[in-house]
C-alpha cells in the first residue's frame, strides 16, 4: 500500500473512539487529542474488511484475489493477482478469530449462495447475522463449552470437502480460544486449565502456541490436513514478524515442533502445574503426531498488518506537524518495562516529537491472580505516566489494536505527565496500583481508560508518544 493509499483510508471513517469526549476533557489536551487522532488513523488503514473489499472480486465462474500469496509459511508467489476457476467446485468457508467477522460479511455478500457449507466463530459480543454464513460466538481469552462446539462446527466443514473443492479460511488472532478440539487422550478441561496456565506465565505468544498446538486436533495445520483441498487463507497479522502458523496456525503448515513445546515448559516452569495428561504428552512426544510441515494446496494473503498500521499512524501524526520516528514493529517483552522506556524516549527526543511502535507486550502475573484488572497496555500506559515528568508537556497512548486489552472491554490507556500529580489530589497512588495489577481501575477512575469497542481487526498493540511544543532542559 503506497504512503497516499495509507493516507486515504486513514480519513475514511469517524473517530473510533467510545469515550472521546472525556479522554480530550483534561490533562494535555491538544496532545490527547492528537494521539487519538494518529491511533485512529493507523486502526482504520489496518481494517481487513476494507482490504479485502478492493482485493477479492467475482467475475462469473472467476474469484480473483490481488496481492501476493505466500505459499507454505514463506514463499512469496511472484504474481499480483490469482485466478481460481470455481466452476463444478463445491465452495466452503470456515473461521474463527477476533478480526474475522468483518471479513466474513464481505464473503457472505459477494459469495455466499455458493457456498456449500459456512461457518465463522468470533469473540462474544462481536457477532452479527449474516444471510449466507453462520456466525457463532465463543470465548476468548479462556476457552468455553461455546470454544469446543466452534471447533467441532470447523472440523465437521473441513470434513465434508473432497479433492476437487475449495475452501476459504478466515482465522485470525484469537482462534486458538476461540475453537478448540482437544487432542487424543486431553479432556476439555485439560486444555482449559493449560491456556489458564500459559496466560499467566508471561510465555510470548510463540512460545504458548507451541504448547496449545502440541494438544490439539485442530491447530498447528490439523485443521488444514483435514480439509484434503484448495485453501485460500485470508488472515490478519497480529504476531511480530508476521509468521503464518502463528497467526493463521489452523490451516497453514507448522513450523513448531515437540521440542519447542517442552522449552516453552522448561522456560515458564510449568511442568509441575500442567494437567497430568497434557505433561505426559508433550513428554512423550510421538514423532508421529507432530504437526504437519507441509499443505502444498494453500495460499495465504495477509490483509492486514502493524507494518500498515504504523505507516498510517505516521503520516497522520506529520500531517499534524509532528516529527515522526518508527521504533519498531517489534517492541515485546514486560508491558511495564516498555510503558517507561517509551516515556524516557519521548522525553529525549525533543519538542514536537512522535515516537511510534507496534509489537506484543505481556504481564508475568495475570491481573485475575492478584485479584486486579487490567491489559498489558493498561499496565504500559500507568508505567508510561510514573516515568513522565511533571511539567514534560508529553502524552503517551498505548492501545490493543482488536479493542479489548486483556481480559477486559478496554483498549487500554492515554496518559500525560499531569497523571501523577492529578492522582496525587485524589488520593490515588499509580505506582501501588500498577504493582496491584489494579491499572484498569486507575485509567477509568482518572478519565484515561480508551474504549473503542471491538475494532474489526487485530494488528498486535500500538503506541503513540507524543511531545509538546516544550520540554524540560536536558530532554
Amino acid at each position: 500500500m503506497t504512503q497516499q493509499a495509507v493516507a486515504d483510508v486513514g480519513s475514511m471513517k469517524p473517530m473510533p473512539f467510545t469515550n472521546y469526549q472525556q479522554l480530550v476533557g483534561h490533562g494535555r489536551r491538544g496532545l490527547r487529542a492528537d494521539a487519538l487522532a494518529i491511533a485512529a488513523a493507523g486502526l482504520r488503514a489496518a481494517d481487513p474488511a476494507a482490504e479485502l473489499e478492493r482485493s477479492l472480486s467475482l467475475e462469473g465462474e472467476r474469484l480473483i484475489v490481488r496481492g501476493e500469496p505466500i505459499s507454505g509459511l514463506d514463499q512469496r508467489l511472484k504474481t499480483d493477482e490469482t485466478v481460481v476457476d470455481l466452476a463444478g467446485r463445491r465452495l466452503f468457508l470456515l473461521g474463527a478469530g477476533k478480526a474475522t467477522i468483518g471479513m466474513a460479511e464481505v464473503l457472505d455478500r459477494l459469495l455466499g449462495p455458493r457456498f456449500t457449507d459456512a461457518a465463522v466463530t468470533v469473540k462474544r459480543g462481536q457477532a452479527r447475522p449474516l444471510q449466507h454464513v453462520e456466525v457463532l460466538e465463543s470465548s476468548h481469552p479462556v476457552p468455553d463449552e461455546s470454544s469446543l462446539a466452534a471447533g467441532k462446527r470447523l472440523l465437521a466443514i473441513a470434513r465434508q470437502a473432497r479433492a476437487d473443492d475449495v475452501i476459504i479460511g478466515l482465522v485470525t488472532g484469537g482462534s486458538s480460544a476461540l475453537a478448540v478440539a482437544p487432542a487424543n487422550g486431553i479432556s476439555f478441561a485439560d486444555k482449559v486449565d493449560t491456556n489458564r496456565l500459559l496466560l499467566a506465565s508471561g510465555a510470548d505468544i510463540v512460545s504458548m502456541n507451541a504448547v496449545r498446538k502440541h494438544i490439539s486436533a485442530l491447530k498447528g495445520g490439523l485443521l488444514g490436513l483435514a480439509c484434503g483441498c484448495e485453501i485460500l487463507n485470508l488472515t490478519v497479522s497480529d504476531v511480530v514478524g508476521d509468521p503464518l502458523d502463528y497467526i493463521t496456525d489452523l490451516t497453514v503448515p507448522d513450523s513448531s515442533t515437540w521440542e519447542m513445546a517442552q522449552q516453552t515448559c522448561d522456560r515458564y516452569v510449568l511442568w509441575e502445574v500442567l494437567p497430568p495428561a497434557v505433561a505426559a504428552r508433550l513428554r512423550r512426544a510421538e514423532p508421529a503426531q507432530e504437526t504437519p510441515r507441509s499443505l502444498p494446496a494453500v495460499r495465504t494473503w495477509v490483509m492486514a498488518d502493524a507494518t500498515r498500521m504504523c505507516a498510517a499512524a505516521q503520516v497522520e501524526a506529520a500531517r499534524l506537524g509532528y516529527h515522526t520516528e518508527l521504533l519498531g514493529l517489534d517492541w515485546e517483552g514486560e508491558a511495564r518495562e516498555a510503558g517507561c522506556a517509551l516515556a524516557r524516549r519521548v522525553l529525549a527526543a525533543g519538542p514536537r516529537s512522535c515516537l511510534i511502535a507496534g509489537g506484543e507486550n505481556t504481564v508475568t502475573t495475570a491481573a485475575a491472580q492478584s485479584g486486579g484488572r487490567g491489559g498489558p497496555s493498561q499496565e504500559a500506559a500507568v508505567a508510561a505516566a510514573l516515568e513522565l515528568s511533571v511539567g514534560a508537556d508529553a502524552a503517551v497512548l498505548c492501545l490493543d489494536s482488536d479493542g479489548t486489552d486483556g481480559p477486559t472491554d478496554a483498549a487500554g490507556g492515554l496518559v500525560d505527565d499531569l497523571c501523577t500529580g492529578a492522582a496525587a489530589l485524589t488520593g490515588l497512588d499509580l505506582a501501588n496500583a500498577l504493582a496491584a495489577h489494579k491499572a484498569h481501575d486507575a485509567l477509568l477512575f482518572q478519565g484515561d481508560l480508551v474504549t473503542t469497542g471491538a475494532t474489526g481487526t487485530n494488528v498486535n498493540d500500538l503506541k503513540v508518544a507524543l511531545g509538546g511544543d516544550w520540554l524540560p532542559a536536558g530532554s
